[in-house]
């Protein structure tokens, strides 16, 4: 490929070009003309997501040596090493689909330091080329991706051990496949033990989307049997679905096929762009010939443009709105993504020891946005009428994230999944729990929180009570937070009653109706 004689229009898409079956060793990307810098017009730089090189279904540039002179190396962002680490912001290959298949789930465990393992048995020795663990990112927890993936774990072929990251942790892949090479390796069954488990709410768990082993392009570990040291087994988590060829989100296709259609997708949206200043210039230059025209064959040709402009502008604008639609989808994943790296960045920064007094409220900051975005999609993927269960579900997933710090406890019955409650009574009754949560952990200072969550008779009762520093009622300002409580409150005709004394902490009680 050689585009050194006209710039190229850069996009957030991959670039996929065909090698024609040729047999090199060396694969070489050289930039001529560099791109500013964002907000900068004095400095220009070249960066690149990923290069992957595929022969046979396989990522051969995987981990390979780079060589890069002048490159910039600010672990754990920036290095050339990361150009062949497997790992991209494009996701996973999937034919998206509605077959309810997240994969396998170990048993839940109360810490995090236990030994689980899973293993795959092929049938018969093989040859292997490679392994790929596809994280999991179930539809029941659409922002948490990298579900379940350990933290530390060893990989075993017929015992011989090819990984192991048992010296510190393994970052968490999130949506992108973890491949290692196994250069030709021979064998039956291949067990991935964790020793140090994913924390989930509270908990501890180990959980895979799909096992791969690759030969000549081909998953050889596909129907194959599966066994385990323990299991949750639902209707979405089960054996069998770790090698059904398919991720928590759709069917996993070849990744080569997926990036080449993505590169297409990329073209056709440039022609797109080109087609449409096309569009616009020669609708300026209908206007400027219409101009020249007189008497009763212009106003006739004004009002043909006019009306044909209007059906043209009712067009594009539903046009526009679809891809408006699109468009915040997308960028919600980039956002929820984005939030997460900063928060990853800002803890390791901590950890490293920076003292720079602003990364602990970075760090704040991003957990407690992150966390928001979560709260709200769930309201908006629920539907009309969600179950109570997925209100106690979310309750307790933000206390984990809000109380982080505290010890706390909810208390709530087990729901039948027949019970369901208005959007709006999800949407009221969450964000005011939200709202106390965040006035205890910035202001209660207190070591113990009970929830208690109970119903009857078409009354919700919901009832929150610390041991902090408490606070005069009569006294209070409405940073507190207490007049959003006394809304929400209003809004779901219910009672909301306030109890709190200074140095004996605080109890929030309310009791509304639902249908």
């Amino acid at each position: 490929m050689d585009h050194t004689s006209f710039d190229v229009v850069s996009m957030l898409a991959p670039w996929h070009i065909d090698a024609k079956k040729t047999k090199a060793r060396y694969v070489r990307f050289t930039a001529t003309k560099l791109p500013a810098q964002p907000r900068s017009s004095r400095r220009f730089i070249f960066c690149l997501g990923e290069l992957l090189v595929f022969s046979k279904g396989q990522n051969i540039a995987l981990r390979s040596t780079v060589l890069a002179p002048n490159s910039v190396e600010t672990l754990p962002t920036w290095s050339p090493k990361h150009l062949v680490d497997g790992c991209h912001a494009l996701g996973l290959p999937v034919k998206n689909d509605d077959v309810n298949s997240n994969g396998w789930h170990s048993a839940i465990s109360t810490t995090a330091d236990v030994t689980k393992w899973v293993q795959v048995d092929l049938g018969s020795v093989r040859d292997l080329q490679e392994v790929r663990l596809i994280p999991a990112h179930p539809r029941d927890y659409p922002d948490r991706f990298g579900f379940g993936f350990p933290r530390r774990f060893k990989i075993e072929a017929d015992g011989q051990t090819i990984f192991d990251s048992a010296a510190s942790d393994f970052p968490n892949p999130g949506d992108t496949p973890v491949a290692f090479p196994l250069n030709g390796l021979r064998a039956q069954t291949i067990r991935v033990t964790a020793t140090r488990l994913w924390e989930r709410s509270g908990d501890f768990v180990y959980a895979l989307s799909e096992f791969q082993a690759l030969a000549n392009g081909k998953n050889r570990a596909l129907q194959s049997g599966v066994s385990s040291s323990d299991d949750t087994l639902t209707s979405s988590w089960r054996r069998e679905f770790l090698v059904d060829g398919r991720s928590s989100s759709g069917l996993l296709i070849n990744e080569s096929t997926w990036l080449a259609a993505l590169s297409e997708r990329r073209e056709v949206s440039l022609q797109l762009v080109q087609l449409d200043l096309r569009h616009k210039a020669g609708v300026l230059l209908a206007r400027t010939r219409a101009s020249w025209l007189g008497g009763i064959a212009l106003f006739g040709v004004i009002i043909f443009f006019l009306i044909s402009l209007r059906r043209s502008s009712r067009s594009r604008h539903r046009e526009l709105e679809a891809l408006r639609q699109r468009i915040s989808r997308d960028l919600h994943d980039e956002i929820g993504s984005h939030l997460g790296s900063i928060r990853l960045m800002s803890e390791l920064a901590i950890r490293d020891g920076s003292k720079d007094d602003s990364l602990p409220e970075i760090h704040r900051l991003a957990g407690e946005a992150a966390e928001s975005m979560r709260g709200i999609v769930w309201l908006v993927r629920e539907g009309d009428a969600p179950r109570l269960s997925s209100l106690i579900e979310a309750i307790r997933q933000s206390a984990g994230s809000l109380l982080k710090g505290h010890k706390w406890t909810l208390e709530a019955p087990t729901p039948d999944d027949a019970m369901t409650a208005s959007l709006e009574f999800h949407r009221q009754m969450f964000l005011l729990f939200r709202e106390a949560a965040h006035n205890i952990n910035r202001h209660a200072g207190a070591s113990l929180v009970k929830i208690a969550i109970s119903w009857k008779a078409g009354q919700f009762h919901l009832r929150i009570e610390d041991n902090g520093c408490g606070f005069d009622a009569n006294a209070v300002t409405a940073g507190n937070g207490l007049a959003n409580l006394r809304h929400r409150a209003s809004v779901l005709g219910g009672v909301l009653q306030i109890e709190s004394e200074l140095g004996k902490g605080s109890c929030i009680t309310l009791e509304a109706p639902f249908s």
